[in-house]
């Protein structure tokens, strides 16, 4: 039963297509959130000022989020396979 219920869940993420899974579980979810961790902890650390760690992590963990997207998508894809096996 509960792998039905993951397949579901799985196939509804990969029906939104690809270009809107990198921006929201990329780029949302992951980039933007850690680019706000980074700045925040970053003057703790390095003495870096708050914008200053902001005006570079804003763009950087962003793009990175690109990345992480796309290889969330190719994740999910591979359990939906595996699952479907089963």
């Amino acid at each position: 039963m509960e792998s039905k219920e993951t397949l579901n869940k799985l196939q509804r993420k990969i029906e939104m297509g690809l270009p809107k899974h990198i921006l929201v579980y990329g780029v949302i979810l992951w980039g933007i959130p850690t680019a706000l961790f980074y700045a925040a902890i970053t003057p703790f650390f390095t003495g870096q000022s708050f914008m200053s760690s902001l005006s570079f992590s804003i763009w950087v963990f962003p793009v990175g989020g690109i990345f992480y997207g796309l290889f969330s998508w190719l994740k999910t894809k591979r359990q939906i396979e595996m699952l479907k096996t089963k």
